[in-house]
């Protein structure tokens, strides 16, 4: 490359005529040359983020909660995790919760990946956090497919107190999910937001999506569709 280069700056300097107070042809030449190798550099540049970018939306996951058209698919089994470690069959893809008082809570909601490539889940969580256990279904999450996560509360244990009535969703409660693509890049969040009102039960609310993580920037906002 640098042959090349130095090849065109001596016949370009062998066409350049010397002008008073400027330096020779071939110092001229060679900076001419510089700077348009500079110029192509910067092109390939862009051409390489804007394919990067291209591979990134190709392979992006994007999980959702699904809507209520899936619940003519059939049903669900969730399973949950200690304490109780029960099992139910609830139509396909519909928010679920169960207990309160004195007992044992359960809660699960559906996230369907509506995105171009896999999602490879990295943790679910609640937030505030919970004593209990917070269970994916399912580590891959193919596009078109749903994960569930499923949350078992042990009641009587610090922070549990909002479960010993019906208005345990009064204050707002969030379902996270943190994934990544198949390569591991491009992480994000999606969390369903979990409310109730006097004249409705608990419910999916809203469901955001950020990226870069636990502390990324909010990309999408959309209406809960329970």
């Amino acid at each position: 490359m640098s042959d090349v280069l130095a090849d065109q700056a001596s016949v370009l300097s062998r066409q350049l005529v010397p002008l008073p107070g400027f330096a020779d042809p071939a110092t001229v030449a060679t900076l001419i040359l510089a700077a348009l190798t500079l110029g192509l550099v910067g092109v390939t540049f862009l051409q390489v983020r804007l394919s990067r970018r291209s591979l990134d939306l190709s392979i992006r996951p994007l999980l959702v909660n699904p809507g209520p058209d899936r619940a003519d698919e059939g049903t669900d089994r969730i399973l949950f995790g200690a304490p109780g470690r029960i099992s139910v069959d609830v139509p396909r893809g519909a928010f679920f919760h169960q207990g309160g008082g004195a007992g044992n809570f359960y809660l699960s909601t559906a996230f369907e990946n509506i995105g171009a490539g896999a999602a490879a889940i990295i943790k679910a969580r609640t937030e505030p956090n919970l004593p209990g256990q917070v269970y994916a279904s399912r580590t891959f999450v193919p596009v078109g497919s749903m994960v569930r996560v499923n949350v078992s509360v042990l009641i009587g244990q610090p922070g549990t107190e909002r479960f010993k009535d019906q208005w345990w969703a009064i204050d707002g409660l969030t379902i996270a999910v943190d994934y990544s693509d198949a390569d591991g890049g491009q992480v994000l969040t999606s969390r369903a937001i979990i409310r109730q009102y006097a004249t409705m039960g608990p419910h999916i609310e809203e469901l955001t999506v950020s990226s870069g993580g636990n502390r990324g920037k909010v990309i999408a906002v959309g209406r809960g569709s329970y």
